[in-house]
């Protein structure tokens, strides 16, 4: 009776720490567009902890979780997305922005692999309209009409036929 009693109150513990956890986790996202948000921001800049380059929502220490908190009560409070990531990239420095903002040289890096995808499929184009060009400028025109088989042909195959039968019998 002890050990069941045991049991029963494991399985109570477990409960209530399932549904607290369950709890904390509605209470960081009530609102669609407040997911969106957070969601924007924690993809949008790099943790600061020293682990490994992720993002905030990609790391698992917990200086991410703290972070993500922070900029969930901020959302809350009313801050907007671009106000709280300038002022997480203004005291912990550019380095931490996962944005590659298109300003400058960036630019032409974003550009450099369209242009490189277009050169490619140009020469790709090029390379099959030479070859079956080629291809066709190796096929002989014949200037004789092509012979179909005539009627001496299969007079010919008629006679062997019969010939091949007369000898089997």
């Amino acid at each position: 009776m002890k050990s069941c009693r045991t049991v029963l109150f494991i399985l109570m513990f477990f409960s209530l720490l399932i549904l607290m956890a369950d709890a904390q986790e509605q209470e960081l996202t009530t609102d669609p567009s407040l997911e969106s948000n957070l969601e924007q921001l924690t993809t949008s800049v790099y943790c600061y902890c020293g682990c490994v380059r992720e993002t905030i929502r990609n790391c698992v220490c917990g200086t991410a979780q703290q972070i993500e908190k922070d900029f969930y009560h901020r959302l809350v409070a009313g801050g907007t997305v671009q106000q709280i990531r300038a002022d997480y990239l203004a005291r912990h420095g550019p380095q931490y922005s996962a944005l590659m903002p298109a300003k400058g040289f960036n630019i032409v890096a974003y550009a450099v692999p369209a242009v490189i995808i277009v050169l490619i499929g140009v020469v790709v184009f090029l390379v099959l309209r030479s070859k079956r060009n080629a291809a066709v400028a190796k096929v002989p025109v014949s200037t004789e009409p092509q012979r179909s088989t005539s009627a001496d042909q299969y007079e010919q195959i008629e006679e062997e036929l019969r010939s091949r039968s007369e000898q089997r019998r």
